[in-house]
């Protein structure tokens, strides 16, 4: 997933109802930040030094919470852009193979457009959760106050996500849980009771190969071709560095390490 910019808003972005995540624990902070920039508080930033706005953010970080949300309008203001949002919940089903999986990825991307051409085939669902709704604002440079103090630490935080997948529903919403490694966020290929064949992560024991559905299948795929490359010889020391610094750097991408 990556932050939504004020250009993604296309013409088609509401008619495809994608679904985003939404940092509530950063949505106040950003919507302080995008105001004092418009000068629609004036004075407010000048009454906290730098460095309790860096704790104020440090702390948001560390409180990390995630809902999935809908656009439903987009509006135009004095200060911007302001994109309207419902908060949904989330039914994947649960996933038979890797076509499922991807089919699931698609259907994040574009719930309206998917549901059009494959009809109730499929069982993905996001239903409205009453009463939450969210305004994300996207101030324009046009409306930016020249004399607005912003402190440095405090360019407009990112609050809101696109281009969701499987793994970052997995981390993101349901606290890291995943029924194909418990949680492990890997998996002998060999042993899995069937779990690796049906998601093409297959392969002899006796390595640990990166976890299909939590760390993604694009993902376990490179994994698995590297491990195939030296499952015989064994990894050379710096291709295991590499390796175990790959993992961790998706590790940290998807938030497992704080969960």
């Amino acid at each position: 997933m990556h932050p939504l910019k004020l250009t993604d808003l296309q013409p088609d972005f509401l008619a495809k109802k994608p679904i985003l995540l939404l940092n509530t624990a950063i949505l106040p902070i950003h919507s302080l930040v995008c105001y004092i920039i418009v000068d629609a508080l004036p004075g407010a930033a000048s009454k906290l030094p730098t460095e309790i706005w860096l704790h104020i953010i440090e702390y948001a970080k560390k409180d990390a919470k995630h809902e999935a949300v809908q656009p439903t309008s987009i509006a135009q203001s004095n200060h911007g852009t302001i994109l309207h949002c419902q908060a949904v919940e989330l039914d994947l089903g649960e996933f038979a193979d890797r076509a499922e999986v991807e089919a699931a990825e698609q259907w994040l991307q574009s719930p309206h457009t998917y549901d059009q051409q494959r009809g109730s085939e499929d069982v993905f669902a996001a239903k409205v959760v009453t009463n939450r709704t969210h305004a994300i604002l996207f101030p324009s440079s046009a409306s930016a106050s020249p004399g607005a103090f912003v402190p440095p630490a405090l360019s407009v935080p990112d609050c809101l996500f696109t281009a969701i997948t499987v793994p970052d529903v997995i981390s993101w919403l349901q606290n890291g849980r995943c029924w194909i490694c418990n949680g492990d966020r890997d998996i002998c290929p060999g042993c899995t009771g069937g779990k690796a064949q049906w998601l093409d992560a297959f392969m002899g024991c006796g390595e640990l190969l990166a976890c299909p559905l939590c760390m993604g299948l694009e993902f376990m795929d490179v994994d698995k071709a590297f491990l195939q490359k030296y499952y015989w010889d064994g990894l050379p020391p710096h291709e295991k560095a590499a390796r175990d610094a790959r993992l961790h750097a998706r590790w940290a991408e998807l938030g497992y390490l704080e969960n």
